[in-house]
């Protein structure tokens, strides 16, 4: 691969741009694919460049070119059996480039003239640039923390400096890295994102000052309903090959626009036409074992009919006392090639998770002090549990899917998908201190002095309950997409039509505990008296369907610039059938979309998005009445950069959301001490930047770390959402020794937030003063010994400086201790 000084350095200096250092990797070819071999290949139309990365990684060949060779083109694909000869010029059709063969698996592409075309003795260039085998359109086996591409924002196959949003994406080998085993732990560790984990199996998770209330599954939506949570953010990550995460609105891709970020789950895919796999176990701190097997294979001698299949079972006590779990994973999917032009992929996953001794808030954070005349901070152990031994919460989500993708010829494809997902939980939980405890009893209470000397004390009951919870959701989506021309110019457009229906059930049997049954919070050990049930009522019930017409464009309007322009046409519509008054509908409502993307040079690029707010809500007020949808617009600009050879990606962005109807919490429902109530807020503007790194900075060296900052203020100048940290920074980075020591990789990070706080109304009656958790740092260790090629063994250790900390309830009156030092040792057998 052709490295020049002046080349080096310019990239350097383009980095430094964005705050950011790097340096050169020098890549190896793979073995190669016999020139005139035929294999099977499936790549989808879209970025010239993109197109010959893939090519050249599945093919085991080494393609040399200059990036402004491919700059602004765009590739038919590739499907079906091809020799090397034959698929280059399939991809290099109309394009007036050509591979020229140099031996050894090695290619160089040269621009020709028509006279040129077809006579020998061409004069190669200069190079750049090299597609490397180690560049993949999916991340696993890559090694590396860097992506050059998303599927998230738009429609199109687009880089991610194409796309003119913030988008990042936490690679395979991220998740592997970092043991990024849940939805918890990617939001943890992904930059400009936050989670307030106040109880075993909920939290709230946050980006841009705002609650996310999507993911999605392989682009499918999934909505959470937090309140009546069934165990979403422990959905396992061993089943995807990448997550993506796109920051800010995402109302042309994914439905309606909600301001905050869509995390979007990528499944591993059957894609392997030779047997590949891996198993793996593990073990680690608080009786925690796991295993897991993946494997992927041809099932036909020609490798056109391949399968996949992933198991993975974790148990584990915890720091909590009186709290375990166990998860168990399921994961099959095929694919089946029809002739050169239509794939066929279809699967099933399946999770379940059982816990035992959940909890239902946190630990009591308040105490009054010994004349009773003032509430004081509850001093607590992180291991202190206060669940009765006959709580539990047990959660399953089965998912079907059947796809369908058909190239019509060089330019246009077509996409039909189905998917549904059914998630059904059962929690049997119970809330034992939910007030300011008794400093003599350690009961909780409402306290009194009626005159000096004499304190009225009113102790509360407890409560608990057996919550059911059935999520049923269908989507359907087509797409058309595709490649034109126009004035002389390649453009591309996709449009689609999406269709989804959700039928939710969430019904109840309440208890309450005695406050006499209730032992004082010191003497808790883990049994109280089970209270009788009333009988099982519903909570709520209601069906959502969305229908929704998109169609998107990216035009370029010269060699540098691109506009990106589209829109969503939504019909929404929800039904209550609990409660007629709480249905609603809204018809034709457009979301709008725009973007520029400029590009300065060969690596760098700036851009500028805006897209409009329509998100309805779950959220209720105090009498129970849902709260209007949140309307507003966002407005994004910012720098992005792929360097060397596309294996580090660099952006720098900033933004302005403006809203209404936002959810805003105002603590306990005073009809239902078991909900929470919300008010809407008008003229509220969050704004900030973000920037981040990913990648490769050398063959061995590998770097993935962001920092973000925002305020999000109501029109009077309020603080909103202050449980979210504004400020935040994460980074990591693996590195393996050279020489003798080669076997060995050795990583490390930190993750810092600034203090969040909290202080509602009901806790200013009670005289309790505002919940802070101070600004802190985590930092995890690991280290991985490549015993030989198939076998390794990875160390990791997370918050190994052991930072005592918490998550605050959003009533201000409890809090969540986060889960001290703690080590798990893994080893896999690779093949």
């Amino acid at each position: 691969m052709t490295r020049q000084h002046h080349s080096l350095a310019r990239q350097v200096r383009q980095v430094l741009l964005l705050g950011l250092l790097s340096a050169p990797l020098a890549g190896l070819p793979g073995v190669a694919q016999a020139a005139g071999e035929a294999a099977s290949y499936s790549i989808q139309a879209g970025s010239l460049s993109q197109a010959l990365t893939r090519f050249a990684a599945e093919a085991g060949i080494t393609l040399q070119f200059s990036p402004d060779l491919t700059e602004g083109l765009v590739s038919p694909g590739l499907s079906g059996g091809f020799s090397v000869e034959q698929g280059l010029a399939q991809l290099l059709a109309n394009t007036r480039l050509q591979a020229v063969g140099q031996g050894n698996g090695v290619y160089v592409l040269v621009l020709v003239s028509e006279q040129e075309q077809g006579e020998e003795g061409i004069q190669l260039p200069d190079l750049a640039v090299s597609a490397r085998r180690t560049q993949s359109a999916t991340t696993e086996r890559s090694g590396s923390y860097g992506s050059s591409t998303g599927t998230t924002a738009l429609p199109f196959n687009a880089s991610l400096r194409d796309t003119p949003q913030s988008v990042s994406v936490i690679t395979r080998q991220m998740l592997d890295d970092k043991k990024i085993d849940n939805l918890i732990d990617v939001v943890e560790h992904t930059p400009g994102l936050s989670i307030s984990r106040y109880e075993s199996n909920r939290g709230s998770m946050f980006s841009r000052g705002f609650k996310i209330e999507n993911y999605l599954i392989d682009g499918v939506p999934t909505t959470i309903d937090e309140q009546w949570s069934a165990g979403e953010i422990l959905n396992g990550t061993s089943i995807y090959d990448r997550v993506e995460v796109l920051r800010g609105s995402d109302g042309l891709m994914t439905g309606v626009g909600n301001p905050s970020a869509v995390i979007n789950m990528v499944r591993k895919r059957a894609d392997s036409k030779e047997l590949k796999g891996s198993v793996s176990a593990e073990g680690g701190s608080w009786s925690h074992y796991g295993a897991s097997l993946d494997v992927s294979a041809p099932l036909s001698p020609s490798g056109g009919t391949r399968g996949r299949l992933v198991l993975d079972h974790d148990q584990e006590d915890s720091h909590v006392d009186y709290l375990e779990s166990r998860k168990d994973v399921f994961y099959g999917t095929l694919e089946q090639d029809i002739g050169d032009r239509t794939l066929l992929s279809a699967g099933f996953s399946h999770q379940k998770d059982d816990t035992n001794g959940p909890t239902w808030g946190g630990l009591p954070a308040w105490t009054m002090n010994g004349d009773y005349s003032q509430v004081v901070a509850l001093k607590t152990k992180r291991s202190q549990g206060v669940s009765p031994d006959w709580t539990y919460w047990d959660s399953d989500y089965s998912n079907w899917f059947v796809e369908a993708e058909h190239r019509f010829n060089d330019n246009w494809n077509a996409r039909a998908r189905y998917s549904r997902g059914e998630r059904e939980s059962e929690a049997k939980i119970a809330m034992l201190y939910s007030y300011p405890l008794d400093s003599e009893t350690g009961k909780s209470g409402l306290f009194y002095t009626l005159f000096p000397g004499y304190v009225y004390k009113l102790y509360m009951p407890g409560y608990a309950g057996i919550y059911y919870v059935e999520n049923i959701k269908n989507d359907v989506n087509l797409q058309f997409d595709g490649t034109f021309q126009l004035l002389g110019r390649n453009h591309e457009a996709a449009f689609g039509y999406d269709r989804s229906k959700e039928r939710f059930t969430a019904d109840s049997r309440p208890g309450s505990i005695s406050a006499d049954d209730i032992p004082g919070f010191r003497d808790f050990a883990g049994h109280v008296a089970e209270p009788d049930y009333w009988f099982r009522r519903n909570n709520k019930k209601h069906e959502i369907t969305q229908e929704a017409f998109y169609a998107a464009s990216r035009i370029e309007l010269a060699d540098p610039l691109k506009l990106i322009v589209g829109g969503r046409l939504i019909d929404y519509q929800v039904d209550d059938i609990k409660t007629s008054a709480n249905s609603f509908e809204s018809n034709n409502e457009v979301v709008p979309y725009a973007g520029l993307v400029l590009n300065l040079n060969r690596q760098l690029s700036a851009y500028a998005s805006y897209t409009s707010i329509f998100q309805p809500q779950n959220y209720r007020d105090i009498d129970n009445k849902l709260l209007a949808p949140i309307e507003g617009n966002t407005y994004e600009a910012g720098l992005k950069g792929m360097f060397f050879d596309d294996r580090l990606s660099a952006s720098l962005s900033v933004y302005r959301m403006e809203q209404d109807n936002v959810a805003q919490s105002i603590g306990q429902a005073p009809d239902d001490p078991t909900r929470q109530a919300y008010k809407s807020i008008d003229g509220v503007v969050s704004k900030g930047y973000e920037a981040e790194i990913a990648g490769e900075v050398t063959e061995n060296w590998q770097v993935y770390a962001g920092y973000s900052q925002f305020k999000a203020r109501d029109a009077n100048g309020n603080d909103v959402n202050s449980l979210i940290p504004r400020r935040q920074l994460t980074m990591f980075t693996s590195y393996r020794l050279p020489g003798a020591l080669n076997a060995l990789t050795v990583g490390g990070g930190v993750r810092w937030q600034s203090k969040v706080w909290v202080h509602q109304p009901v806790a200013k009656t009670l005289g309790v003063p505002r919940l802070e958790q101070e600004s802190y740092a985590i930092v995890d260790l690991m280290a991985r010994y490549q015993v030989d090629a198939n076998w390794s063994a990875q160390l990791n250790i997370k918050n190994a400086l052991d930072k005592k900390y918490f998550a605050p309830t959003e009533d201000g009156l409890q809090l969540y201790w986060q889960e001290p030092r703690n080590a798990e040792l893994s080893v896999k057998y690779q093949f």
